[in-house]
C-alpha cells in the first residue's frame, strides 16, 4: 500500500522541508479556495470557538491570574506544534509541476520558534466577545491562527477571568471535528502548564516530522484503483444525480438576487435548554431516529414551508449531501486525536433526495387538528428517509474506496497561478439548498473541565461563501445547539434566525412536544 501512496507520503525534499501531495478530499477544500480567491476570503475556512474561565483565588489578582492563562495557552500551543506539526502546514502550488502540495518547515531555532508564536498567537481586545469577533469578517492567516479574544465584564467584580478562544485555519489542513479534538488536546496542556509555569520545557523541536498527519486515503487505506464495479457504479451514482434534477421544482433557500460577489460570512444560534433537550432525544428514541436525523428532516420541511404558495397543490424536491466523519475507519494511531490536525471525513456519492408537496394557498392552516396529524406523519416519514439514507451509506461496503471519486465529483478545477492570476469570482448559486453537519455530543470530545479551565459553548463553523444555509448541530452538557452559516451579501440575522426556529418548531411538532 505505502508504494502506491507514495505520492501522499511526507518527504524531506530539502533540509527543514517536508512535502506530500494532497489527497482528493484536501484538494477539494483547496480548490474551493481558489475558486473563491476573488472575494478576498476563503471559502469553508474553520472557524472552531470555545470560552473559558478561570477563578481568581483570593491570594491572587485578576491581572495575575490574566497573565497566567496567557501563558498557559501559548505554552500550551508550542507543544501542539510538536505534538501536531501538521498546524504549521499549508498549502502551496508547485508551478514545476503543476500541482498543489502540503508544505511543512521546522523550526531551526528558538528565534524561529519564537517568530511562529507571534504570529500565530493573537491576543483580541476590542470590546468584543469571540462570537462577535467571529461575525466581523476576521482574517484567516497563512497558518493556523489562536486568536485570544478578551470580552468585556459581564459584571463588575466578577471574580473570574473568561475568553473566548478562536482557531482560525484553513479547511484543507483540518476539518469540524478534528478541531473538536485538538482544542481538547490543547486545554489538556494548558492546564499541565498552568500547574507547572515555573518548570516548563519547551519541546525539542528537529524530530517532531514523525508526527506529520498522512491524508485520509493513506490512513483508510484506499487502494489507487476502483474495481470494474466500483468504477461502474460511480458513473451510474452521476446519471442518477444528474436525474434528480431533471423536470422537478427544487426546495431552495430564498435569497437576495442581484448581489454578485459575497460578502462575509455570518453565524447565528439556537439553544435549547437542558430540559427540552431531553424531551427532543427521548421523542426521538421512540420513533426509532437519531437527533441528526430529526433535525435534518426538519430543514427539508422548513425549505418546503418557506416555497412560494400557488393556487394548486405542487411538489418540490429538497436535494442535499450527507458528511460523515471517517475516523473510526482510520488506521491507529490515526483513528485517534493525535491526529487531529486531519482532513478525515467523506462526502456522500449519492444524492439525500426528498419529494414533498407544497399546498395550495388555500389550503388548511397548521393550526387545524388533522394539518398537524397530517405535518407529524409527514415529518416521520421524512425522518426515517433521512435514518435509511446514513445506513445506507454506513453499510455500503464500496463507500470508503468510492469516496475519492465522490470528492472528485465536487472539485473545481484549480486554475494556475502563473497563467490566471484572479480567477473568474463564480456566479451565485442559483438554487441553493440548506446542509447540516453534526458534531454530536461535544463534551465526549472535550472536557468541560480541565484543571482550571471551564470550558463551555465550543462549535465549529466553516465559512459560507454561497447563497445557501449551512447548519450544524450539537450538543454539549445536555444543551442542544443549532446553529447557521449564511453569508450577509444575500441573508440577514433575522431571516436565517426565523429559520432556525422554524427547524426547531417542525422537530418539536413532529415529535408531539
Amino acid at each position: 500500500m505505502l508504494s502506491a501512496h507514495d505520492h501522499l507520503l511526507w518527504r524531506q525534499t530539502t533540509p527543514g522541508r517536508w512535502e506530500r501531495d494532497l489527497d482528493e478530499a484536501e484538494q477539494c477544500y483547496t480548490s474551493l479556495e481558489r475558486a473563491y480567491e476573488g472575494t478576498g476570503r476563503h471559502f469553508f475556512a474553520i472557524s472552531g470557538h470555545i470560552s473559558l474561565s478561570v477563578a481568581i483565588d483570593r491570594s491572587s489578582s485578576r491581572s495575575k491570574i490574566e497573565a497566567r492563562v496567557r501563558e498557559s495557552l501559548l505554552r500550551a500551543w508550542v507543544k501542539l506544534r510538536y505534538d501536531h506539526p501538521t498546524i504549521a502546514s499549508w498549502v502551496e502550488y508547485d508551478i514545476k509541476e503543476k500541482k498543489c502540495k502540503k508544505i511543512y518547515e521546522a523550526l531551526q531555532n528558538i528565534d524561529s520558534e519564537d517568530d511562529w508564536m507571534i504570529d500565530t498567537f493573537i491576543l483580541v481586545s476590542n470590546g468584543q466577545t469571540g462570537a462577535e469577533w467571529c461575525n466581523s469578517d476576521p482574517p484567516v492567516p497563512r497558518l493556523p491562527t489562536l486568536f485570544l479574544v478578551k470580552p468585556p465584564l459581564d459584571v463588575q467584580g466578577d471574580a473570574t477571568v473568561r475568553y473566548d478562544l478562536v482557531l482560525r485555519c484553513h479547511h484543507d489542513i483540518i476539518d469540524g471535528v478534528g478541531t473538536l479534538h485538538l482544542l481538547d488536546n490543547l486545554f489538556k496542556h494548558a492546564s499541565e502548564s498552568y500547574a507547572n509555569l515555573r518548570s516548563f520545557v519547551r519541546p525539542r523541536f528537529g524530530d517532531e516530522c514523525i508526527n506529520l498527519s498522512p491524508p485520509f486515503r493513506v490512513v483508510a487505506g484506499i487502494p489507487t484503483e476502483m474495481t470494474a464495479k466500483q468504477k461502474a457504479e460511480c458513473e451510474e451514482i452521476v446519471s442518477h444525480n444528474a436525474s434528480l434534477r431533471k423536470n422537478v421544482e427544487l426546495a431552495t433557500v430564498p435569497f437576495k438576487a442581484g448581489i454578485e460577489k459575497p460578502g462575509a460570512h455570518q453565524r447565528v444560534a439556537l439553544k435549547l435548554p437542558k430540559e427540552k433537550t431531553s424531551r427532543v432525544l427521548q421523542a426521538c428514541k421512540k420513533i426509532g431516529v437519531s437527533v441528526t436525523h430529526a433535525y435534518h428532516a426538519a430543514i427539508a420541511i422548513s425549505l418546503r414551508d418557506v416555497q412560494e404558495r400557488k393556487t394548486e397543490d405542487r411538489t418540490v424536491r429538497y436535494i442535499n449531501y450527507c458528511l460523515i466523519n471517517e475516523r473510526s475507519h482510520c488506521k491507529e494511531p490515526y483513528s485517534t486525536p493525535q491526529h487531529a490536525a486531519t482532513v478525515y471525513h467523506s462526502v456522500s456519492g449519492k444524492s439525500l433526495i426528498v419529494d414533498m408537496t407544497v399546498p395550495a394557498m388555500n389550503k388548511q392552516n397548521e393550526d387545524d387538528s388533522t394539518e398537524k396529524e397530517r405535518r407529524r406523519e409527514e415529518f416521520t416519514r421524512v425522518a426515517l428517509r433521512m435514518k435509511n439514507h446514513y445506513l445506507d451509506i454506513r453499510n455500503d461496503a464500496d463507500h470508503l474506496p468510492m469516496t475519492p471519486y465522490y470528492w472528485s465529483m465536487n472539485t473545481p478545477e484549480y486554475l494556475d497561478p502563473s497563467s490566471h492570476a484572479n480567477p473568474p469570482i463564480p456566479s451565485p448559486n442559483q438554487t441553493p439548498s440548506a446542509s447540516i453537519s453534526s458534531m454530536g455530543i461535544v463534551d465526549q470530545i472535550i472536557s468541560p473541565t480541565q484543571g482550571p479551565f471551564e470550558l463551555d459553548n465550543p462549535w465549529v463553523t466553516g465559512e459560507e461563501l454561497g447563497t445557501g444555509f449551512g447548519l450544524f448541530l450539537g450538543t454539549w452538557r445536555g444543551q442542544l445547539t443549532l446553529s447557521g452559516a449564511y453569508n450577509d451579501a444575500w441573508h440577514d440575522e433575522e431571516e436565517v434566525m426565523a429559520f432556525l426556529n422554524r427547524c426547531n418548531d417542525v422537530v418539536c411538532q413532529g415529535l408531539d412536544l
